[in-house]
């Protein structure tokens, strides 16, 4: 157990090299989240992503834009109602678990969709072409400055003319009663750890950028997992998308086509190049 390591100061966007999306245990707690219908947890409740749904295909009907490709499309929530829409679906997920489940699910409701496990900085989605390409959930967030400038200039080469990049983040009201915080328990069978542990939970702000930090003490070993979320205003996200070359951008309360409020916890922006 190094407790030194506790006491670092942690650099904006540092990588622990453990990761909530790839944890043999952590990522069937974020699968079971995905699943649960009735709670916001890595998949928002039933209600909104029917109305998230029906607002998307009214907007942008398969007709007009066939094909779909769905980053961080977890075990394919939206991959299974955007194919039964009308829609061509690519999913990319890095989560082994998620994907996983997605494909099983798909094979037996007799459903052809893509599915592709792989981290989208670093696989060459944008060799593709495509009519929408989502980021659902606030996925953008959590990226660093370079990875979502990446991020944009992929999609920017991967949409065929006409497309749309659409995407949804939080912006500052999320965080506007924001307090640092630290807490410790013994722990079993929780969400982080299926053997007893000491669980010490930080929280920490870097300008627009929070840092909700998870060490995980054993006897034998230690796991530390660093989640970092950026918030945006309309104008933030304006901006790195006009540097991308993206032009012609709507704004949205939420993923749902909501009218744009000042005092909105999210904001979805809805962006083609020309």
């Amino acid at each position: 157990m190094n407790i030194n390591q506790l006491n670092k100061t942690v650099t904006i966007f540092a990588d622990t090299g453990e990761n909530i999306w790839t944890d043999p245990y952590v990522a069937q707690q974020m699968l079971a989240a995905h699943l649960n219908e009735q709670a916001d947890g890595a998949t928002r409740n039933k209600s909104f992503v029917e109305k998230s749904l029906k607002w998307l295909n009214e907007e942008f009907p398969a007709v007009d834009y066939p094909k779909i490709l769905d980053l961080g499309c977890g075990p394919g929530i939206y991959a299974e109602k955007f194919l039964r829409a009308g829609y061509q679906v690519t999913g990319l997920d890095f989560s082994r678990t998620s994907i996983d489940y997605a494909r099983q699910s798909a094979e037996e409701k007799g459903l052809e969709i893509d599915y592709i496990c792989a981290d989208y900085l670093m696989a060459d989605w944008q060799e593709g072409r495509y009519d929408l390409i989502f980021m659902i959930y606030c996925d953008l967030g959590v990226l660093s400055h370079e990875g979502r400038k990446l991020i944009l200039q992929k999609a920017a080469q991967a949409l065929n003319p006409g497309g749309k990049l659409i995407f949804d983040v939080f912006t500052p009201e999320k965080y506007k009663e924001f307090t640092p915080t630290q807490t410790w328990q013994i722990e079993e069978n929780s969400f982080w750890s299926a053997e007893p542990c000491l669980h010490l939970q930080r929280s920490k702000q870097y300008g627009r950028t929070y840092l909700d930090a998870h060490h995980l003490l054993y006897e034998q070993n230690q796991k530390t997992f660093y989640i970092w979320e950026t918030v945006f205003t309309p104008e933030e996200v304006i901006e790195e998308l006009r540097a991308e070359g993206f032009t012609k951008i709507e704004v949205y309360s939420n993923l749902a086509g909501d009218l744009w409020e000042a005092d909105s916890d999210t904001a979805c922006f809805v962006s083609a190049i020309k």
